[in-house]
Formats: structure tokens, C-alpha cells, sequence
């Protein structure tokens, strides 16, 4: 078998580690849509959906966690990011009909990585 069809080298299941955590996690809590590890609210990052210039819509980065509409979490991470991309998790979660455009999601975590 070639192992084309996975999503990632450790599977399709892989998970985020939370070794480092101290304990349990207070506050809100979030599941991130590309790795589906949960995470407190203040380590993922919001992406919302807008209308796009072409068919599809756009998604942003939501830095104040206060735009309208339906949210998706993800770690920022680019990782992330591609798996959630692979599994079309971005138009079930935000439960829109077709497929999405990323790039300013994309802009954001490289340079949320170069600081």
C-alpha cells in the first residue's frame, strides 16, 4: 500500500501533544478543526467566513473573537491549518455549501511563526 490516502506521516488521527500542559485546561474550551485537539480559547485562533470576491467565500482570522457569524478555531499552526484544508473541515464547520478560499488565514500564521 503506498499510503497516499493518509493526512499526515503519524495518521490521520494525530494529535497535538499535551504533555506540556500543566493541568486541566480552565475557562473556555475549543476544538481545533484541522488536528480536533481541544485547546483553551485563548491559544486558537478564530477564522470566520466573508463574501469573496470570486464564488466562494473568504475566510479571515478573527483577532478579536467578536465578528458575526459562525467561528472556526484552529491552533496556529500551519500544519493545522493544510489538515483542516484536506478534510474540508472549514464549510462543515462554518456550514457553508461549497469550498473555501484561505490565503489571508495562511498570511496570518507565517507571520504569527516569523516572530
Amino acid at each position: 500500500m503506498s499510503g497516499s490516502g493518509r493526512l499526515t506521516a503519524a495518521g490521520p488521527r494525530a494529535r497535538h501533544s499535551s504533555a506540556g500542559t500543566p493541568g486541566p485546561i480552565t475557562g473556555p474550551v475549543r476544538t481545533c478543526v484541522g488536528c480536533r485537539s481541544t485547546g483553551s480559547r485563548s491559544v486558537l485562533v478564530r477564522v470566520v467566513a466573508t463574501e469573496g470576491a470570486g464564488d466562494s467565500p473568504e475566510l479571515v482570522v478573527d483577532t478579536g473573537r467578536c465578528l458575526p457569524g459562525r467561528g472556526a478555531w484552529l491552533h496556529p499552526d500551519l500544519q493545522c491549518l493544510e489538515l483542516a484544508e484536506r478534510r474540508r473541515a472549514f464549510p462543515r464547520a462554518l456550514h457553508l455549501a461549497g469550498p473555501v478560499n484561505a490565503p489571508a488565514v495562511q498570511a496570518y500564521l507565517v507571520a504569527l511563526q516569523a516572530l
